[in-house]
């Protein structure tokens, strides 16, 4: 319990501390089914100035060297009228150089998501006469469909950085609910750090592990 205190605090800070000028793109990472839905996360690196302490040890780095912190979000894609409901149950996140662990309860997590159809931006109205390009782009827009979506966005930023922090795991217990009955999985993400500067992580494939312990 007293690592769970300790760590906590390390691996997670507000979003109110956050400037949004630093702020990167959301990165979608490959997909797991779980019970007929495909869950996957959205990640977003805030390139924020780093700082990561291990006992005695403080790591800083400009964003050159950082791609972190790190904002959260898990999604899943399921099927109108079948689909009800995803929650996170449990997290467990890791990282592979600098040793950090920590273990996230229920109680710290949000309560269930419900499925409902994506909302699709708009075509743009417009006096001028728009060029082809343009044209083309608002129909590809308004013939997409829109998906059938649950999701959950952490309230706090992961202080996680892929190059200093080695390859960063992040397991989490997805329950899914259909009209027939609920399945929860561990559903493992990984990130790998990678050594080009505008993307300094990369995901590793998506797994599930059935037998209820997190993939190391």
């Amino acid at each position: 319990m007293k690592c769970f205190l300790f760590l906590l605090p390390l691996l997670f800070v507000s979003c109110a501390t956050n400037d949004p000028a630093t702020s990167g793109v959301w990165r979608k990472s490959p997909g797991a089914w779980v019970n007929g839905a495909e869950v996957f996360s959205n990640v977003e690196a805030l390139k924020g100035v780093g700082m990561i302490e291990k006992e005695k040890l403080i790591y800083r780095a400009s964003t050159q060297n950082f791609d972190g912190p790190l904002r959260w979000q898990f999604m899943a894609e399921g099927t109108q009228g079948e689909h009800l409901t995803m929650r996170v149950d449990r997290m467990q996140i890791s990282t592979s150089r600098t040793k950090r662990s920590v273990k996230i309860p229920h109680s710290m997590l949000g309560g269930e998501s419900a499925f409902v159809l994506e909302k699709l931006p708009k075509p743009k109205r417009s006096f001028k006469k728009k060029s082809k390009e343009e044209l083309e782009r608002d129909a590809a827009m308004l013939a997409k469909k829109p998906r059938w979506l649950a999701s959950y966005t952490l309230p706090d930023t992961f202080q996680l950085y892929p190059k200093a922090d080695g390859k960063v795991v992040v397991a989490a217990k997805i329950v899914v609910t259909t009209e027939k009955g609920t399945q929860s999985e561990w559903v493992n993400f990984a990130l790998l750090p990678n050594t080009n500067r505008s993307k300094s992580f990369t995901f590793r494939q998506t797994m599930l592990e059935y037998d209820g312990v997190p993939i190391e």
